[in-house]
């Protein structure tokens, strides 16, 4: 039986990392996010987990050793996977596209309004950063920052969207139909 694999993409915090974990807690899916490479590479570097570290690391590498080399220990991770669902979360770039495509993966845009996605982010404490920009601050790293102002173009080309304004059980509803749909 082929893994199914699924690529999540869309701004920060519209709901990826919910998508994922009920993936995971439902269907028994295993979850590989982006920043989890660079936070593993953070924590050996003794240094804080904050997104600008994640960009700056995630850049260095790129400008180092190639556009591709998250995308090669993403890859080798999804394929040394033993479980029959993988959800890859957080891509942001084409070629991150590139490569999920290439092992075959539906994607699927997981968006919402810059007003409710902050309101979600004075209230998260997974970066040590999170909940100190003002709303101008968050509305313009959308904008300028390499990693998220091509979201919505690459949003374009994947397969599903869901439009996160509901509570977590809408979330999860839409979530099961795709998987439905793709199963």
């Amino acid at each position: 039986m082929q893994k199914l694999i699924i690529g999540l993409v869309g701004e920060k915090l519209a709901g990826k990392d919910e998508a994922a974990k009920y993936l995971v807690k439902k269907y028994g899916a295993s979850h590989i996010k982006f920043s989890h490479l660079l936070d593993e590479m953070l924590d050996i570097l003794d240094m804080p987990k904050t997104r600008r570290n994640e960009i700056d690391l995630g850049l260095g590498l790129r400008d180092i050793f190639g556009n591709e080399v998250l995308y090669r220990a993403l890859k080798k991770r999804t394929l040394e996977s033993t479980h029959p669902m993988v959800v890859i979360n957080g891509i942001r770039m084409d070629e991150q596209e590139k490569v999920i495509k290439e092992l075959g993966a539906k994607m699927v845009y997981v968006t919402a309004p810059s007003e409710l996605r902050y309101e979600r982010y004075k209230h998260r404490r997974e970066k040590i950063d999170d909940g100190k920009l003002s709303f101008e601050e968050f509305a313009k790293q959308d904008q300028q920052e390499e990693t998220e102002k091509g979201i919505p173009e690459l949003g374009k080309k994947a397969e599903f969207k869901i439009e996160n304004l509901g509570t977590l059980e809408e979330l999860y509803k839409e979530v099961d139909k795709i998987i439905s749909h793709v199963k």
